[in-house]
C-alpha cells in the first residue's frame, strides 16, 4: 500500500531538526492466482538515500533508496525482505523508525534471501531461510582495506575498529542460515528462531574464522480489548546485527580480532525487549517498551583502552509514546526515548529525545 509520511525529531541539548520527509516510502504490489499457489511481487522505496549536501534551509533534497523489492510463489520467496529472525509482531508500534534495544528491526535488518515456509493445521508454520551474509565486528587496530592495500603497493591503509567483511574488500563464503517455527492462536503468538553463520575475515594478511549462532524466544499476547503486550528474549554468539541495534551500529556484537596477537572471540550476547500497548479509545492508543542488551567482551583480545572505549558492554532504555489516528489514513504521535550507554572501559552517557509524527496513507 504505497504511503507517505513525514517526521521530525530534536533533542533537549539541541535545536529541534527541520521536518523530514526521509521515511515516506512508495509501494506497489500486484498478485495473480496461479496453480502453484498465489504469485505475488512487491517493491517499496524510501527517501534515506544519501544527502551529500544536507542542506535543509534550501530544497531540502532526499534521495530515493530502495527497501524492499520480492517476489513469492505459493509458499517460496525470493528477493529483499526483512530477515526471518526479525520478528516484526512482537515489537511494540513506536515513533522512531529505527530499531530499538533489544530487539531485531525489520527496517534496518533486510537481506537478500531465499525463504520456503510450511503452514502446518491448527496454527503451526515452519520456515527456513537462506539469506546474504555480511561477516561483522570489532578490531584492537583498524584494519586494512583490500582496495587501498592493491593501489597503495601492497602498503596496508588503515580504516575503522569496526568492519563488515565488504569494507574490507573480502568476500563471505557461506550464506547465513536461519529457520523458525511459529504458532499463531486466537491468545497471540510465540516464534522460536535461531541463526547459524560463519564468522570469516579474509584480508590482505588477516584470515579469522568463528562459528555465530544465536537463539530467540518471542511472541505477543492479547490482553484486555486491544491491547497486547509483546515480547522478546535472544542470546547468541558474535550475533551481530540479528541481535540488536548495539551490534548494527557499532559492529560490538559480532566477531572480535586482535591484529598483533592473532587472537580471535566470539562474544556472548543477551538481549530482552517488553512492551506493552493500551488503546484508550479507537482512536488514541499508546506504547511503553523496555529494552536490554549486554556483551561479555575478551579483555585478551580487544586490549587498548581507545579501543575498549569504542567497544559496547552494555545498553538499556525505554520509550513511550501517544498516537492519535483522527481518520484511519492518518497518525499522529509524539513519543520520549531514553537510552543509556555503557562501553567496555566503564564510561557510559545517556540518551533523551522527543520527536514527532504525522504519517498520511494513500
Amino acid at each position: 500500500m504505497p504511503a507517505t509520511a513525514t517526521r521530525s525529531r530534536s533533542t533537549p541539548s539541541r535545536s529541534p531538526a527541520p521536518p523530514r520527509t526521509r521515511q515516506s516510502n512508495l509501494a506497489a504490489d500486484t498478485r495473480t492466482p496461479t496453480a502453484y499457489g498465489d504469485l505475488t511481487t512487491f517493491i517499496l522505496f524510501d527517501f534515506f538515500g544519501q544527502n551529500t549536501s544536507n542542506a535543509f534551509n534550501q530544497s531540502n533534497t532526499q534521495n530515493a533508496r530502495l527497501v524492499y523489492a520480492y517476489g513469492t510463489l505459493g509458499p517460496f520467496l525470493a528477493g529483499q525482505w526483512v530477515s526471518l529472525f526479525a520478528d516484526t509482531d512482537a515489537i511494540p508500534e513506536s515513533v522512531d523508525p529505527t530499531g530499538f534495544i533489544g530487539a531485531m528491526d525489520g527496517l534496518d535488518n533486510r537481506a537478500p534471501q531465499f525463504r520456503y515456509t510450511f503452514a502446518a493445521p491448527g496454527g503451526f508454520s515452519a520456515a527456513v531461510s537462506i539469506e546474504q551474509p555480511e561477516t561483522d565486528g570489532f578490531s584492537n587496530t583498524p584494519l586494512p582495506n583490500a582496495n587501498s592495500f592493491v593501489a597503495a603497493g601492497n602498503a596496508a591503509t588503515a580504516t575503522s575498529n569496526t568492519f563488515t567483511e565488504s569494507s574490507l574488500g573480502g568476500i563471505n563464503r557461506y550464506p547465513d542460515i536461519i529457520a523458525r517455527g511459529r504458532l499463531d492462536q486466537a491468545w497471540g503468538h510465540v516464534a522460536l528462531s535461531g541463526m547459524w553463520r560463519d564468522e570469516k575475515i579474509v584480508a590482505p594478511g588477516l584470515r579469522f574464522s568463528k562459528p555465530s549462532y544465536a537463539g530467540q524466544l518471542s511472541g505477543h499476547f492479547n490482553t484486555i480489548g486491544k491491547d497486547s503486550l509483546k515480547w522478546t528474549l535472544a542470546a547468541g554468539k558474535a550475533p551481530g546485527r540479528y541481535l540488536t541495534s548495539l551490534g548494527r551500529s557499532s559492529g560490538a556484537d559480532g566477531l572480535q580480532i586482535n591484529t598483533t596477537t592473532g587472537a580471535s572471540s566470539a562474544p556472548n550476547a543477551y538481549t530482552a525487549n517488553v512492551g506493552y500497548t493500551h488503546w484508550w479509545t479507537a482512536a488514541l492508543r499508546s506504547s511503553i517498551d523496555a529494552g536490554y542488551a549486554k556483551l561479555q567482551s575478551s579483555s585478551s583480545v580487544i586490549t587498548t583502552a581507545a579501543s575498549r572505549n569504542g567497544l559496547d558492554k552494555r545498553q538499556y532504555g525505554g520509550r513511550a509514546n501517544v498516537i492519535w489516528s483522527p481518520v484511519p489514513q492518518v497518525d499522529l504521535g509524539v513519543e520520549y526515548d531514553y537510552a543509556r550507554r555503557t562501553v567496555q572501559s566503564g564510561l557510559s552517557g545517556n540518551l533523551h529525545r522527543v520527536e514527532v509524527e504525522s504519517v498520511f496513507k494513500f
